[in-house]
């Protein structure tokens, strides 16, 4: 029975061969198409399932049992199975538990005629992602892969040891938003040049700060960070610059001074639009001359820094208001990187989600359904990537041997965050997936200005059809 005709899909190919392009960027091997292996006994099914997914853009390898696919497995990489439960010889039961029991271990998506409830749940507690009975609209196959293929990005993350990961930064992600900010920084750390990390709360930005000290010249020296706004007008002198004994009331000893401790390396001052304006001219001279002088003593020292500052204030506009210094703003302004928030940069959301679920859940008890990690992408996180994570850490502790649907993440939206209207809470998974299309074709036009043969160049579309989804959603081109 071939339900797949071309009439009935072609409409939807556009869509997911963006997607797909997007879902590719998530992960570090990005260079070939995901790959899905089809396993039913029947051949005009896997011909159909085959023909869409190609078109999709999916690489894809049939096999009509479950021995031929287990070969198929042991000669090459998958990033998706869509499993038959009813084959010959080995069941569909019998594959997901040899799979279970060995290093093989892509995301399966169980595809069956077999209707039966009890059937669905053994397939779900023996590995399977999700549950699909036959016949299964194009759509809804489409959808159902991509969320599963999104979830295959979150759990290769999840699955990497320690020292995998970027050991110069922990800074997770492959978007070109992230992409951009990681090459200036590269840029900039060789270099002593003074920095302002801007961004906003929960982006990173102190993350930025220590890559762009493990990648300079300084990286064996000390790196000192300092809280601006943990630090009280009264103590700022004594806390920078340091003081000796008997300075003031309760100076019983010699402090140093975070100035004198980062000598020759880095000092890190956090949340600099925060310092008190009485404080700030201080700050300068030190900037400006390279000179300090200790509470109750009148030597000057020199002292070899680079500073690194970061805010998340408009400093222009504190400038106006008089509560900053505009002659420091330029001091500490030489260089200024953007830290991007979470919502520009979507497609790391998978990635990090699985980077915290390594952290929190290392014993892999709690997990999470494709419906619930699309819904993931879709949300706004006005907190960053410091909201995302302090969820999954949530998640991790009430969901023990527990699989988490979207339905369980509704609970966990702050009401006043901002993070999702009502709405959305109700769209179905193609919808949200649509959503995310359709912010991924407008963030992409921000990026290029409205230049469409730009944004399609970027994202490895056809032009034309980049700009059918484009008029689709409403999205203005230059």
């Amino acid at each position: 029975m071939n339900f797949l005709a071309d009439s009935t899909f072609s409409p939807h190919r556009e869509r997911g061969q963006l997607l797909r392009l997007h879902c590719q960027r998530l992960t570090r091997d990005t260079i070939m198409p995901e790959r899905i292996l089809i396993i039913d006994d029947e051949p005009n099914i896997t011909r159909s399932f085959s023909s869409l997914l190609s078109d999709e853009g999916y690489f894809t390898i049939c096999a009509n049992s479950a021995e031929e696919g287990l070969k198929s497995l042991r000669k090459q990489r998958f990033d998706l199975v869509l499993l038959d439960l009813n084959l010959p010889k080995m069941s569909g039961i019998e594959f997901l538990q040899s799979l279970s029991e060995s290093s093989l271990s892509p995301e399966v998506l169980v595809i069956s005629g077999q209707s039966d409830i009890v059937t669905a749940l053994e397939a779900i507690k023996t590995g399977a992602v999700d549950y699909l009975e036959k016949p299964v609209p194009p759509e809804k196959l489409v959808t159902s892969v991509r969320s599963a293929l999104l979830l295959s990005t979150a759990n290769r993350q999840r699955m990497l040891m320690v020292g995998e990961i970027d050991s110069t930064s922990q800074i997770i992600g492959q978007s070109l938003p992230l992409q951009r900010l990681l090459d200036a920084v590269d840029q900039v750390a060789p270099t002593d040049s003074t920095v302002l990390i801007t961004g906003e709360n929960g982006t990173g930005k102190e993350l930025v700060a220590t890559r762009l000290y493990l990648q300079s010249k300084r990286r064996d020296k000390p790196f000192i960070k300092v809280n601006c706004p943990g630090i009280p007008a009264t103590l700022f002198e004594s806390e920078l610059f340091g003081h000796t004994k008997g300075a003031f009331t309760g100076a019983v000893k010699d402090h140093p001074g975070k100035f004198v401790l980062a000598d020759g390396g880095t000092l890190f001052l956090d949340e600099i639009g925060d310092l008190p304006i009485e404080c700030q001219a201080k700050l300068l001279r030190i900037i400006d001359t390279g000179e300090i002088e200790r509470l109750g003593e009148s030597i000057e020292r020199k002292v070899d820094v680079r500073i690194i500052c970061a805010t998340n204030r408009d400093l222009r506009k504190l400038i106006s208001d008089r509560k900053f210094r505009e002659d420091l703003f330029y001091r500490i302004s030489v260089i200024t990187i953007d830290v991007p928030p979470l919502r520009q940069r979507r497609d790391d959301i998978p990635a990090l989600v699985g980077e915290f679920l390594r952290r929190f859940d290392p014993g892999e008890s709690c997990r999470l359904s494709p419906d619930a990690m699309a819904f993931l992408t879709t949300l706004d996180y006005p907190g960053n990537v410091r909201q995302l994570k302090n969820m999954i850490e949530r998640i991790t502790i009430f969901n023990r041997d527990k699989t988490v649907h979207r339905n369980d993440l509704l609970s966990d939206i702050p009401s006043s965050g901002g993070t999702i209207s009502h709405d959305k809470k109700n769209l179905s998974l193609a919808e949200l997936l649509s959503n995310y299309e359709k912010n991924l074709l407008a963030a992409m036009l921000k990026e290029t200005d409205g230049n469409i043969s730009e944004a399609a160049r970027r994202l490895g579309i056809d032009r034309a059809n980049y700009s059918k989804k484009a008029k689709e959603y409403g999205l203005k081109e230059s």
